[in-house]
């Protein structure tokens, strides 16, 4: 009996024994187990930032910083930041030229109208020219203006001698104010020179000075002037000052004498002429809505009938 219990005492110590050595197993097992899977997890985790990482470069690398306008900008204006916008392109669908430092575009002037989120190219835009010393804004009131001229136009002015000869005198300028007939140019001291003996070359030869505008002046290229300063006249400027003023207060009143002609030849005729075709044109332009009016009332009249 004695035996049989040392016996089962030895089966189960051996029970035991065998089962702590498999939980010990099984424990370590699964601590491998753990472990591996957390290096696994590590290295696919490493792998994906990897990855992450790169797709970010590849498209850094393939998108551009450029500026887009806020605003209507007109051409001829000098441009700000506070015109414009910066935004992320796809470097494949911008232009070559596109403008994308700060450096490059403040303070440059738009070649034509940029209509909001224009992009900015370094084709849209041109340097401004520096400020001279010389530079001095002059009223002239002797020049024959166009009747559509405006504010902020740019213009050529030229002089017209009897004999057909026409030159340039002042290239590519723009009003800088207009009131009336008289506008007011920015111009150099040579600029001021040459329009000062043309001004006297037009009161002693009878020509005649007038002014063309530009179609698209920040597109087109300014002319050349070919009016040769008379060296003569500069010297008879110089030798009576009062000259000049002479001439311009001259070529003003022959402009206005001119306008006061061809307002003198108004007839009561021509006028009631003008007027009864002014009624017509008004009357023209009425007419189409009062055609569509009727129309549309008869067509709800025929809409109300039974």
């Amino acid at each position: 009996m004695l035996r049989l219990r040392q016996k089962t005492k030895h089966l189960m110590y051996s029970a035991v024994s065998g089962a702590g050595i498999v939980i010990i197993m099984f424990i370590a097992y699964l601590i491998m187990n753990q472990n591996h899977i957390t290096q696994t997890e590590k290295a696919v985790e490493q792998r994906y930032e990897s990855e992450i990482k790169r797709l970010k470069e590849v498209k850094s690398a393939q998108i551009i910083q450029g500026w887009v306008a806020a605003r209507q900008i007109e051409a001829g204006e000098k441009l700000s930041l506070s015109d414009l916008e910066q935004k992320e392109f796809p470097s494949d669908l911008v232009p070559s030229d596109v403008v994308s430092s700060r450096e490059n575009i403040e303070g440059k002037i738009t070649k034509i109208t940029l209509k909001p989120s224009t992009l900015v190219t370094d084709s849209l835009l041109y340097e401004a020219e520096a400020a001279t010393n010389d530079l001095r804004n002059r009223e002239i009131s002797f020049v024959k203006i166009p009747a559509v001229l405006k504010s902020k136009d740019v213009i050529d002015v030229r002089i017209q001698f009897p004999t057909g000869q026409d030159y340039i005198i002042l290239s590519k300028k723009k009003v800088k104010d207009l009131k009336s007939s008289t506008l007011t140019l920015t111009l150099t001291e040579p600029e001021i020179l040459s329009l000062s003996s043309a001004v006297v070359d037009a009161y002693l030869h009878k020509a005649s000075i007038y002014a063309l505008t530009y179609v698209e002046p920040e597109l087109q290229l300014s002319a050349i002037p070919t009016y040769p300063a008379n060296d003569q006249v500069l010297k008879l400027i110089a030798k009576d000052p009062n000259i000049l003023k002479r001439a311009e207060q001259g070529l003003s009143h022959t402009s206005r004498a001119l306008l006061e002609q061809d307002l003198s030849a108004l007839t009561p005729q021509t006028t009631s002429e003008f007027e009864g075709k002014q009624v017509e044109y008004l009357q023209a332009a009425e007419q189409p809505g009062k055609s569509r009016q009727s129309g549309e009332d008869a067509s709800r009249d025929s809409n109300t009938k039974p």
